[in-house]
């Protein structure tokens, strides 16, 4: 082993280190030990002259005044006896001497010390003082006082000797130790060196080092365990090695399947490297591009494929220019490829490649034709259907309002009782064609998806009064009691579509008094918890009608919900009705949130149950803004411009309206109606929508119009109209009209919706 000086070893420069910080530390130590000692021995001076001075300054205030310099004198000598002063002397204010002692009268007194020096070179170490004798506040003379010290200096090197050489013993005991402590450090050190050197000759199981709880025991613990680390690392690595082999066998064999999948699949497949040279292609794929078998495509590049030859050369340059798109192709000989492209990866997330997929899509591209020419022929079909419900509406509706206008005009004068009795029937006859037409048309547009919902504050409590109202007249003759009761807590004031919620009741209370022929029917409304999923400003109620009624059988509940359908086939000769009402009052229901049930015993009666979600309502309700009734019932003069092409619908209009006290002026179309507006005043207009020459849609543009020309007031117009549609009354508004009026109409409606525009005008 060679020599090494102590200063390039580890454990030699930690020793000189530790060495140099400690002398560097006991010298401060000791300098600033020194430092304070003086400090605290100048203070001691200052104390001791500070109580010597007023004895002696008062045994010479009398002798000073009296100027008696020889019993001065005699003080200082005494004074000066006492142990630790080297002299005394006293001066006069002029600086003369006037009584000295232990000094040289020749020599000049030495001035006031601030601090004690130790180490002054020459005389012996002494403190000068010095203090003013003053008597009645004049200043007599000064008092000069040299104190020895000798006994102190001799204490001082005393203690910076022992000091010294605690220090030189601290520093030589510390580095005894520290040698001690860095060779025991460093054999361990030596230990994991040999251990080290013998991994880097090959040994790569060294025999472990010593460890311990110490940061040098677990440095040895941490290269014991690299150790074993590196002895399971080579394990693993030789295992690893192994499993290589034997992955590399099952990887050729699971090339073998996939090359044996893909030559028995209908997909065309081309698996292309990433230099873009083909690596296989599968037979599905020669025979979709008429390759012959022995047109092997390996090692050629994927743009090239297909030769120039080939009648398909012009799709396959086709599909180069988009080379990584999903596409279709067309080939010149009425096929249809799909095209598809997916990039290979390792593990590591490199490229291998692609894999191009293409797929024969002709035959069912043919039946996705097929699929959508029925589609629109279906859609084409559900239009002509609605376009015949909405002509055949019109048409209906329209000799409708005739026979009911005319029948109430009849009904309205003086009749003998059985022509009275014979129109009474006219009239029900026509309003049961009426209620068949709504029902259709309601089936209709519930069936299209065409049914919309209104959201408009209503009383509920309001709507129950007008329906049990109405169906009194039906159950009364029969003794038919009619009611309904809401539980504690349910807000009879709400947003909803109070006229569809109304459908549905009247239905349900419509069925509950024909079916029953004596007892009771009674409506029941109570709050239902919120489910999840229910807005917060909303609130469910559940609404229950209850007949004392025959019943309905158990294997008939659910078909009374089927459309044209009745629960026994004598209902319709007894009561009549096409089957549609329960079908599109569930539907509704439905369509509020809810749906109805129906809970039945035969003989004992039935009970109709449907939940619906309506908005909690803090505004006004609707119809609480009422129209003065007799504003209502009488025209008083104002002039009313009727629109209407059908002659009956014209003397039905002028006459329900005279009748009322308006004065009345017809147009048979639209043209005649802007003429009749350009060349006079109106209060209301009355206009029908379908009219020969113009309609009313384009005759309330016109109008319009005319009136923001002339900067003219705008004038109430109302559709009185055989079209009852929703998207009907949307297509009045939008074109500029402001009320809406299905026809056939009664002349109370007419009345309360022509008092309605014309309330407040002068």
């Amino acid at each position: 082993m060679s020599f090494q000086a102590p200063w390039r070893s580890i454990r030699g420069r930690m020793l000189l280190a530790a060495i140099a910080v400690e002398a560097t530390m006991l010298t401060l130590l000791v300098a600033n030990s020194l430092r304070l000692l003086s400090g605290h021995m100048t203070d001691q001076a200052s104390d001791h002259v500070a109580q010597l001075t007023p004895v002696i300054n008062a045994a010479l205030v009398a002798p000073v005044a009296q100027r008696d310099f020889a019993t001065v004198q005699a003080i200082l000598d005494e004074s000066r006896a006492v142990q630790g002063i080297d002299y005394l002397a006293l001066v006069d204010p002029t600086g003369r001497v006037m009584a000295i002692s232990g000094w040289e009268p020749q020599r000049p007194l030495p001035p006031p010390d601030q601090t004690i020096h130790l180490f002054r070179d020459g005389a012996a170490p002494r403190f000068n003082a010095s203090t003013p004798i003053i008597l009645a506040g004049q200043r007599m003379g000064t008092l000069h006082v040299g104190l020895n010290l000798s006994r102190i200096v001799a204490a001082h090197h005393q203690m910076l000797t022992q000091g010294v050489l605690i220090a030189v013993f601290e520093v030589v005991m510390s580095a005894g130790l520290l040698a001690l402590l860095g060779f025991w450090m460093t054999r361990h050190l030596a230990a994991l060196t040999r251990a080290s050197e013998a991994v880097a000759g090959g040994n790569l199981t060294p025999p472990p080092v010593r460890e311990g709880d110490d940061d040098v025991g677990r440095l040895g613990a941490a290269f014991n365990a690299m150790s074993r680390a590196v002895a399971d690392r080579i394990r693993d690595l030789t295992e690893a090695r192994d499993l290589q082999a034997a992955l590399s066998k099952q990887v050729e064999q699971e090339h073998g399947r996939m090359l044996a999948l893909l030559s028995v699949m209908d997909l065309g497949a081309v698996f292309v490297n990433p230099d873009g040279r083909v690596l296989y292609e599968n037979p599905a794929f020669r025979e979709m591009w008429h390759l012959a078998a022995e047109q092997g495509l390996a090692g050629r590049p994927f743009s090239e494929a297909i030769p120039a030859a080939s009648p398909f050369h012009e799709a396959w340059k086709t599909l180069q220019q988009a080379l990584w798109e999903t596409r279709e192709l067309a080939l010149p000989d009425g096929r249809i490829l799909t095209q598809r492209t997916h990039l290979a990866e390792d593990r590591l997330g490199m490229p291998l490649g692609r894999l191009w997929l293409f797929e024969d899509v002709t035959e069912a591209r043919s039946i996705a034709r097929s699929l959508l020419e029925a589609k629109e022929a279906a859609e084409q079909g559900s239009r002509s259907k609605a376009a015949f419900l909405a002509t055949m509406s019109h048409e209906i509706r329209t000799p409708m309002n005739g026979i009911l206008g005319m029948t109430d005009l009849a009904l309205a004068g003086e009749l003998a009782p059985e022509p009275r009795e014979q129109l009474g029937w006219v009239k029900s006859s026509a309003e049961s064609l009426l209620t068949i037409l709504n029902d259709i048309l309601d089936f209709s547009k519930i069936d299209a998806g065409r049914m919309e919902l209104e959201c408009r504050p209503f009383s509920l409590a309001k709507l129950l009064d007008g329906l049990v109202h109405l169906h009194t007249r039906q159950a009364k003759p029969k003794g038919v009691g009619l009611a309904w009761s809401a539980e504690p807590g349910v807000p009879l004031r709400v947003m909803g579509d109070s006229v569809r919620l109304g459908q549905v009741l009247s239905n349900l209370i419509s069925n509950a008094v024909k079916f029953t022929a004596h007892g009771s029917v009674t409506v029941r409304l109570d709050l239902v918890p919120a489910e999840a999923g229910d807005p917060a400003d909303q609130v469910r109620l559940h609404f229950a009608v209850q007949d004392t009624g025959p019943g309905i059988a158990s294997d008939q509940l659910e078909q009374i919900f089927t459309p044209f359908t009745q629960a026994d086939a004598s209902i319709t000769r007894r009561f009549g009705g096409t089957g549609l009402g329960l079908n599109i009052a569930n539907r509704l229901a439905r369509l509020m949130g809810g749906g109805l049930r129906v809970e039945s015993v035969l003989g004992q009666g039935s009970t109709f149950h449907f939940q619906t979600l309506l908005r909690r309502c803090e505004g006004t309700e609707e119809g609480e803004v009422g129209v003065d009734p007799g504003q209502a019932s009488r025209g008083e003069g104002a002039h009313v411009l009727l629109v209407e092409d059908t002659p009956v619908n014209q003397v039905l209009g002028r006459t329900l309206l005279e009748k009322s006290g308006y004065r009345v002026t017809l147009a048979k179309d639209g043209v005649e109606a802007v003429a009749a507006v350009e060349q006079g005043t109106f209060d209301v207009i009355l206009m029908d929508m379908q009219m020969p020459n113009m309609d009313g849609l384009e005759a309330t543009q016109r109008i319009r119009a005319h009136e923001d020309q002339r900067e003219r007031d705008r004038v109430p117009i109302i559709a009185l109209t055989a079209n009852a549609m929703e998207s009907d009354r949307l297509r009045c508004l939008e074109a500029g009209m402001d009320g809406f009026l299905a026809k056939p109409f009664r002349k109370d409606d007419v009345i309360a919706v022509l008092g309605r525009f014309l309330q407040g005008r002068g």
